[in-house]
Order: C-alpha cells, then sequence, then structure tokens
C-alpha cells in the first residue's frame, strides 16, 4: 500500500501517528514539569543539607582528621554509581547543578564543579577547600533514548492499527471500483455483496439497485431497438419485391427503381446495424462461451463474407490465436471492413499478429484517416464520421459496435494513423 497523502490508507496511518507523536510531546512536558522538576528540586534540596552538614562537620573535625572524612564521604556517595564520562555537564546535570546552588543559597555560577573519574560531578563550596561529590541525576540521553523507543513502539502499532482499518475499509471499496469498471465496460448484471458495516452494506445495496436499474434500462431499450428493426424488414422486403417487380415488368422508370433500391439496401443495412449493435450487449449473446480461434485462417473467412467493394485482402503474417466468440468476433471484424469501405480508400487489407504475446487484429485503409482529437468521440453511439473520413455518411454505429464487442472480448479498440496515410483500426489482447 501507498503511504503518500494521496491514499485513504496513508490519510489515516500518518493522522494516527501524528496524533500518537503528540502525546509523546505532550506526555514528556507534562513529566518533566509535574515529575522531573519536583524530584529534581527535592533531590537537590537533600544534597544541599548534606553538603552543608559536612561543611559544618568538617569545621569541628582536626586537620589531619578532615581529608579522611572526605574521602569517605565521597566514596560512600559513589557506591554502585557509574554516570557518563562527558567532559561537558549535560542539561539535566545543569539544572541539578543550578537548583543545588540555589539550596546553597548561592548564584549559579559561584558553584564551582568538575567531572570527576568516574563519571561523577564533585563540588566545592565557598568555605570548604575539599571537592565533594554529589549523587548522580539520570542522564539526559537515557530519558531521551526511552522516548524515541517509546514513540517507535507506539508509531509501529499506528503502523499495524492503521493497516488493519485500511484493510477492512479498503476491501469493499475495491469491490466496489472493480464493478464501476465493469459497468464502464458494458457489463450490467453486477451483484455485490451487502456484508459487512451497515455504512459498506448500504453502499452495495446502492450500487446493486443502480446496476439493475441501469440493465433494465439497457434491455429494454435494446429490446425496443432490435424489435423495431426487425418490424421494419417485413415492410422492406414488400417494397423490394415490388420494386423487383415493376422492374420485371417493364414498368417505371429505371433510373428511379435504381434510386429505390439503393435506399433499401441502404436502410437494410442500417438495420443490421442496430441488431448488430443490440446484439453485442444483449445478455443472452454475452453468454456464449469462448473458443479458441486461429486468427489467420477466421479472417479470411470473414474476407470471403465481406460484403460491398472495395474486396479486402489477407497481409502476410504468421498464425496467431485467441480465445472469443466467432460470431461475435466476426460481426467486430466484418464492421470494421464495412467502415474501411465507406470511409476509407483501396487498398484495405486485414491482418493480424501478436506483440509480446499479445494477439491483435488489424483492418488497414489508405482513406483520410481520423483526426486524433475525434478518436474518442467517434466510437460512441451515433457519432458520424463523415466529417472525420470525408465518406459517406452512415447510422454512426460501426465503431460503437465493434468497441462494444472488444469490451465484451476483453480486447480493445485503437484508431491508429497509417504510415503513408490512411487508418488503422487495431484490435488487441492483452
Amino acid at each position: 500500500m501507498k503511504l503518500g497523502l494521496s491514499t485513504l490508507f496513508g490519510r489515516n496511518l500518518w493522522l494516527i501517528v501524528a496524533l500518537i507523536v503528540m502525546g509523546q510531546i505532550v506526555n514528556a512536558l507534562a513529566y518533566g514539569q509535574f515529575i522531573a522538576k519536583p524530584r529534581l528540586r527535592q533531590s537537590a534540596e537533600a544534597t544541599a543539607r548534606s553538603l552543608q552538614a559536612v561543611a559544618e562537620g568538617l569545621s569541628l573535625l582536626p586537620d589531619d582528621q578532615r581529608a579522611g572524612f572526605v574521602a569517605r564521604f565521597n566514596a560512600r556517595a559513589g557506591s554502585g554509581m557509574d554516570g557518563p564520562r562527558r567532559a561537558r555537564a549535560s542539561l539535566l546535570e545543569r539544572s541539578y547543578l543550578s537548583e543545588l546552588a540555589t539550596q546553597l543559597g548561592l548564584p549559579p555560577e559561584a558553584l564551582a564543579w568538575r567531572r570527576e573519574p568516574g563519571g561523577l560531578i564533585a563540588v566545592r563550596l565557598p568555605d570548604v577547600p575539599f571537592w565533594l561529590v554529589v549523587p548522580s541525576v539520570q542522564p539526559a540521553h537515557r530519558f531521551a533514548r526511552t522516548w524515541i523507543i517509546a514513540s517507535a513502539v507506539s508509531g509501529a502499532l499506528a503502523l499495524l492499527g492503521a493497516w488493519l482499518i485500511q484493510r477492512r475499509i479498503n476491501r469493499p471499496l475495491a469491490r466496489l471500483v472493480e464493478a464501476t469498471k465493469a459497468v464502464g465496460d458494458g457489463q450490467r448484471r453486477l451483484v455485490l455483496p451487502t456484508d459487512g458495516p451497515a455504512e459498506t452494506a448500504a453502499l452495495a445495496r446502492g450500487f446493486n439497485d443502480m446496476a439493475a436499474a441501469l440493465a433494465r434500462d439497457e434491455e429494454e431499450r435494446l429490446l425496443m431497438l432490435a424489435g423495431l428493426s426487425h418490424d421494419l424488414r417485413t415492410p422492406l422486403a414488400k417494397i423490394r419485391l415490388a420494386s423487383e417487380m415493376l422492374r420485371d415488368a417493364g414498368q417505371g422508370d429505371p433510373a428511379l427503381l435504381d434510386t429505390l433500391d439503393r435506399s433499401l439496401h441502404g436502410l437494410d443495412g442500417l438495420l443490421t446495424q442496430f441488431l448488430d449493435y443490440a446484439r453485442a450487449a444483449h445478455p443472452a449473446e454475452q453468454d456464449l462461451p469462448p473458443v479458441d480461434i486461429g486468427l489467420r485462417e477466421f479472417l479470411a473467412e470473414c474476407i470471403a463474407l465481406a460484403p460491398g467493394l472495395p474486396h479486402p485482402s489477407l497481409a502476410d503474417g504468421a498464425e496467431v490465436r485467441v480465445r472469443a466468440r466467432p460470431q461475435a468476433l466476426r460481426r467486430l471484424v466484418l464492421n470494421l471492413v464495412v467502415n474501411a469501405q465507406h470511409h476509407g480508400a483501396p487498398p484495405i487489407e486485414l491482418a493480424c499478429g501478436d506483440t509480446q504475446g499479445a494477439a491483435w487484429i488489424e483492418v488497414r485503409d489508405r482513406g483520410p484517416g481520423i483526426a486524433l482529437d475525434r478518436v474518442d468521440e467517434l466510437k460512441r453511439p451515433f457519432q458520424r464520421g463523415d466529417s472525420a473520413r470525408g465518406g459517406k455518411p452512415g447510422s454512426g454505429l460501426g465503431l460503437a459496435i465493434v468497441e462494444r464487442i472488444a469490451r465484451s472480448e476483453g480486447a480493445a479498440l485503437q484508431l491508429l494513423p497509417r504510415d503513408g496515410g490512411g487508418l488503422v483500426a487495431r484490435v488487441s489482447w492483452a
């Protein structure tokens, strides 16, 4: 997981770590103000009384006994203690010496001190010609090291806690992200599990209701489109039959009948595209199992079925295999061929291959191509390509059909400029 602030995990983690570190700082300040300082003052007060008592005792002893008395006192004061061997006093030691001077009634700078060989501190009172060892205080670096270790442990616990929290939150969110991508790719019948906390369960139920509503609306729209296209074929067949009968009987204007036949042929092509668009998204179509297909042989079959002129050819290349639904893939290729025939220019070539293990199909033409800023627009339904490619206007469904079929097959449609002019429509599998 990423630790940056752009992710929910990172924000949760750094928020918890910041709160714990702030708590540690507050604890350290409270410890210093309410525990360390009072203890330091008490220790300095007790040490001051001891030093004053030693000073009074030395004044009562004969001169030849004072040195021995001081040696025994220093040995007892430093018994079992091994302080830091540093020349300078630490912050805590300076505070202690300053408080000790105050308790002795001296200004802090008037109290002479030195570091003893054992690491302890010895002071000398103004009226006493001997160095007296004072009890050791807790070195500051020990407290700082303890605080750093405690903060590090707390940070590690915060990381673990944030990871556990994020894991519980991220799983339903990850499922939701994957489901929304699937809906964007054309899948509709998706159901998220509604277990877990109430908030994530409510979110999953809302998504399920939305996906179900989208599926119903699309099925009704596609059913209406398919029904309308199917119902229109009957009167069109009757009109075509009447036209042929008039032509065979030598009645009617031949030029007018030719125009009528071309219009009927165009309407029949539009209805075929409407039906193809409806089939591409129909659940029954998507439930067909994929099979192993040799693309080169498959493209040769598609060329034999290609309607209209100019007739496409198959480019040289090696055989490539892919798993797909033959009916859907055939509609995809034929729609690309018809798009090249209507909006491109010969020669039209079909090719297949693979790049680093990813199979692809290409339909190439030598037409005017497509402006890069219109590529995504022309993949949407009912976007006509006449202004983009300079060809004949159509229904605007050809590339939308290809895009929808490609997504359902786990592939992607790319419209690329061809070297030397023209367009390359590539469908590639990851």
